[in-house]
């Protein structure tokens, strides 16, 4: 036995003994003030040596837990759900489970909805105390993979983070043979040169905010996993959509300029007695002409899906001599996994990417020639994803809220001018009304 517990234990036998004695002594009667004294101070010591004692057992036992077979390491062990993503959690359905036992059973909070949350000294949605849990960030990136996957824009698009609420970019829109801002000369020997300078301007996008807020019922929680897959969908969806309506279509006024909107864009008018919900090959080919040479190999075409029937019939042909039949031609139209086996179908060897953000079939902006790389779009973060049930406490409800903070429009503020042509060019050409 361990020699300081060994005389612990007979220092706290003999205080023992100590009080045992003063006790028989007295017998039925009441204390004197010696034997009151005397009794205290045995008890007191008898107190104190119990107090160490536990503590040199605590000790032996910390000592007994650490010894190791011979040739063995001790090694650390932490807690790697603070490293997951996920936060432990399997799916977010049962992440959301996790939330409704929190709020039904306050005293016992899951772990998991803790990690990476903040006390703070205000209520806010981004502490589960004070009226929320922080979704794991997992979950929020899913999000933002529906938002980019399959015939959203914005992943076409040039996009740039950014920490404040708006991208200053100052561009130089000169041309080469431009007329303004950096100039070459042809000079002869000793001739003075002319100095020129080059024009910058800066382009100003602002962050705007889009938001989902889907509120489900308590009794709908009950079906976690189905009711997670449902959640990230549908928000995922919904905000997908905008984004792409807003990159088409957008007003520039709290939300994205979009290209029908954009200074910039060129728009090809219908051929001279074109019938309505027709698409020709001269519609295309001359939209094709309007694109800057430079800009085609990354341009796809932005479509209606009702104008997808149509592009099969567009060939160009090829008259005889008097021009009264058609002697040959050929289809400028390729379906997916055609001659080249793409993925999509292609005009002019370029992409076709039907989304539901095209204006209708025989309105203007239906097809679009874009090189989205010439789109700027600015970030801050990914998807906020956070939830609360007080906001419809009274209808036994939860709110579970996603915010997108995103900013954008072209950067050109102008089609270009041609030095020998008057048809302008542009990032951005759109087919006319028919």
């Amino acid at each position: 036995m361990n020699k300081r517990l060994s005389a612990l234990l007979q220092r706290k036998s003999a205080a023992v003994e100590t009080m045992k004695t003063i006790t028989a002594a007295a017998g039925d009667a009441d204390f004197t003030a010696e034997q009151t004294a005397a009794f205290n101070a045995a008890k007191a010591d008898a107190t104190s040596a119990q107090a160490s004692i536990e503590q040199m057992q605590e000790v032996i036992e910390a000592e007994r837990a650490i010894v190791l077979p011979e040739g063995a390491n001790v090694i650390g062990v932490t807690d790697n759900r603070a490293d997951d993503p996920s936060h432990g959690f399997a799916h977010f359905g049962q992440f959301l489970g996790a939330v409704r036992g929190a709020t039904l059973r306050p005293q016992s909070v899951d772990q998991r909805l803790t990690m990476g949350a903040a006390a703070t000294t205000y209520g806010n949605e981004s502490v589960g105390a004070d009226g929320g849990f922080l979704v794991p960030p997992q979950y929020a990136s899913e999000i933002m993979s529906v938002i980019n996957a399959g015939e959203s824009l914005l992943s076409r698009t040039r996009q740039v983070p950014v920490a404040g609420n708006q991208f200053v970019m100052p561009i130089n829109e000169e041309t080469a043979h431009g007329t303004t801002g950096v100039q070459a000369y042809w000079d002869s020997e000793a001739a003075t040169l002319t100095q020129t300078k080059p024009i910058f301007k800066n382009v100003s996008i602002k962050l705007n905010r889009l938001t989902a807020l889907v509120p489900v019922t308590e009794e709908s929680l009950e079906d976690a996993p189905a009711l997670g897959v449902w959640v990230n969908a549908l928000a995922g969806e919904k905000m997908s959509y905008k984004v792409t309506d807003a990159i088409v279509n957008g007003l520039g006024d709290g939300q994205p300029l979009g290209i029908l909107s954009a200074p910039c864009l060129v728009t090809v008018a219908k051929e001279t007695s074109q019938a309505a919900s027709t698409v020709l090959a001269a519609n295309v080919l001359k939209m094709y002409s309007r694109m800057p040479a430079s800009n085609r190999a990354n341009a796809v075409w932005i479509i209606n899906q009702d104008v997808e029937p149509l592009l099969p019939q567009v060939t160009v042909n090829v008259k005889n001599v008097a021009g009264t039949e058609n002697v040959g031609g050929g289809p400028i139209f390729i379906p997916p996994g055609g001659l080249s086996g793409a993925q999509y179908g292609t005009l002019l060897g370029r992409p076709i990417v039907m989304t539901e953000a095209s204006p209708a079939l025989s309105s203007a902006g239906d097809i679009i020639l874009a090189d989205l790389n010439q789109y700027i779009c600015i970030t801050k973060g990914g998807v906020k994803a956070d939830q609360s049930m007080h906001f419809y406490f009274d209808q036994n409800m939860r709110a579970f809220r996603f915010v997108f903070r995103l900013g954008g429009q072209p950067w050109l503020s102008a089609a270009m001018a041609r030095r020998n042509g008057s048809n302008t060019l542009s990032h951005f050409v759109a087919l006319g009304a028919r």
